[in-house]
């Protein structure tokens, strides 16, 4: 579960910045869109989390920013023990001259195994220059700090910690996470949190093969999506091809080689397991018709080889199912960003009140998406499931919960106030009239 999320001096974000998924004190759909966690793991009075929150904003104000700056932590994370030189990859504020003088910091406040943490980062020029890990199941108590060159252990006298040689580019949760020491268990729960969080772009979903897990469950269930959404499709069924033996050097050059001949020969999703790689694909069924217009078959198109067929939506569509049902069957966190890119607003409004569910989201599974329909904020979402962002004219974006706002009442319609730009700066497309 995802309590907070705060950053500081990432791309168009200069000023610290949280993203938060607290419910505050507000009635409006909180049996449905909210959900409580232990009282015990917060201590501030309010144990309600929401189940999903909405980004809104004008291009390049931010919105996908925010995503792309934990999936940097996300990645920092998961391989700054290893040889990928990932703490060079921070980018900080572009445009203040002294902003990559400054440090950058990543941080979360999570629930993992019904323990509350909160760890974080912070980094300058490539080079970890602060890190630390909090956890409370009744009260909050340090499981480490580090500040440079000085590492505090609990449970580990100053002579054991001296052992360690740690990188200044290296995070100790990464690398203390393979240690047999009496804080691995607080180091595996958020290091599997990472592993279990989902975040998708629209340029790199590779989710087809998810579809051929947990024995066709989300396959089947896709597929019911699908026909409510009425795009045509009888039945969906996922194709694994495998291409070549990825030591044999010759084998990968006649690959490359016949891609750049062919290169709707081997068109679908890309995946490498162990020494093979396989092309992944789906078929996907539509119904064939008579002269009279009985049906007497189906007639298979291939969703990426025969990609001029189906839609953009509907390639999208099957694309994103995949990990929203994988974050919903498995309580999971999900980052999307441009949920509704491509897709009518009903669909898009469906998946959101996936999440926003009693019965469909039985594990409390939370999505957080950036959109650009704007109707989408009158639809059964409360105040502080809205975010918007907004850029000045120095290039620092900055986000504000609608919560945030005084003033706002339950029966506002969000999106005409939004839209005559009550809540968020946005571009004045008429000036020059």
């Amino acid at each position: 579960m995802l309590v907070n999320f705060r950053f500081k001096n990432y791309r168009s974000f200069y000023q610290e910045t949280n993203l938060s998924m607290e419910a505050v004190k507000d009635s409006d759909f909180k049996d449905i869109n909210t959900f409580s966690i232990n009282e015990k793991l917060m201590q501030k009075g309010n144990n309600n989390l929401l189940k999903s929150a909405m980004i809104f904003g004008g291009n390049a104000s931010g919105k996908t920013n925010l995503i792309k700056a934990l999936a940097y932590m996300k990645r920092v994370v998961l391989f700054s023990s290893s040889q990928i030189p990932v703490t060079k990859e921070n980018e900080p504020f572009a445009f203040y001259i002294d902003s990559n003088e400054q440090e950058s910091l990543y941080e979360i406040e999570i629930i993992q195994n019904n323990i509350y943490y909160k760890y974080g980062f912070t980094l300058c020029k490539g080079k970890i220059t602060s890190e630390w890990l909090e956890k409370r199941k009744e009260r909050l108590s340090i499981v480490f700090k580090r500040n440079k060159d000085n590492l505090e252990i609990t449970g580990l006298d100053k002579r054991a910690v001296n052992i360690i040689n740690l990188s200044d580019n290296i995070l100790f949760l990464s690398f203390g996470n393979s240690l047999k020491l009496e804080i691995t268990p607080s180091l595996n729960d958020v290091m599997m949190w990472f592993h279990n969080l989902l975040i998708v772009f629209e340029n790199d979903v590779n989710s087809l093969d998810i579809y051929s897990m947990e024995h066709g469950k989300y396959q089947d269930m896709a597929l019911k999506i699908l026909q409510l959404a009425d795009i045509g499709i009888k039945n969906i069924q996922v194709q694994k091809d495998k291409i070549t033996n990825v030591t044999n050097i010759e084998d990968v050059l006649k690959f490359n080689t016949q891609i750049q001949i062919q290169p709707k020969a081997n068109r679908g999703q890309i995946k490498q397991e162990k020494k093979d790689l396989y092309n992944i694909d789906m078929k996907t069924d539509f119904e064939v018709f008579d002269n009279l217009k009985k049906s007497i078959g189906t007639k298979s198109i291939m969703l990426y080889k025969d990609e001029e067929f189906n839609s953009e939506g509907t390639i999208r569509l099957i694309s994103y199912l995949g990990w929203i049902l994988a974050a919903l069957d498995k309580g999971r966190v999900i980052f999307i960003d441009e949920i509704d890119s491509k897709l009518h607003f009903l669909v898009t409004d469906y998946l959101v009140k996936l999440f926003n569910s009693i019965d469909k989201n039985p594990n409390n599974a939370q999505l957080v998406c950036t959109a650009h329909n704007v109707m989408l904020m009158d639809e059964d979402l409360r105040r502080d499931q809205i975010y918007f962002t907004s850029k000045d004219c120095y290039g620092e974006s900055f986000l504000v919960a609608l919560s945030d706002y005084k003033n706002v009442r339950k029966t506002d319609l969000f999106s005409k106030k939004y839209l005559a730009g009550f809540y968020s700066k946005l571009p004045d497309m008429n000036k020059d009239n």
